[in-house]
């Protein structure tokens, strides 16, 4: 006896399938955590990356990786997360002032050279690669150096 999934049932459980998928990323990566603290009020002005590479995650060895699906607004006042649409459910966008990141620095993360962010009160990780990486560096050190004076 053979046991198919009849067509008609297919779209719905292929979307209920995604969602769960989805918000157990959500879950696990900690982006709900950080939403819970850093809401998005409105779109920061900045530099705008938009398709960028990065993963996030408290655990080193299993972050969550979001492959050229994030949209990364580099700010003076800080720095906004955004998630491509369909892989968006339970992550909404968030915006994170400086003055709530506790340190970025550049490392080597699975063969390639990162920038990773950490939060204030937060074991979550944050890292970019590529140009977005280095732009939230610079970024970061320059807010450090104007709040320093």
């Amino acid at each position: 006896m053979s046991h198919q999934i009849q067509p008609e049932l297919f779209i719905p459980l292929f979307l209920a399938a995604w969602l769960a998928i989805g918000g157990l990323l959500a879950h696990m990566s900690g982006w709900r955590s950080l939403a819970q603290r850093f809401s998005h009020v409105s779109l920061a002005d900045g530099e705008r990356f938009r398709f960028a590479s990065g993963s996030l995650g408290s655990s080193a060895w299993f972050p969550v990786r979001y492959a050229n699906c994030l949209f990364v607004t580099v700010a003076s006042s800080g720095l906004a997360l955004s998630i491509f649409l369909p892989f968006r459910f339970l992550c909404p966008p968030l915006f994170i002032p400086w003055s709530q990141v506790a340190s970025v620095e550049e490392q080597q993360k699975f063969l390639r050279t990162g920038t990773a962010v950490r939060f204030r009160g937060s074991s979550i990780q944050l890292t970019l690669f590529g140009a977005v990486g280095r732009r939230v560096l610079a970024s970061y050190r320059a807010s450090l150096v104007q709040h320093a004076r």
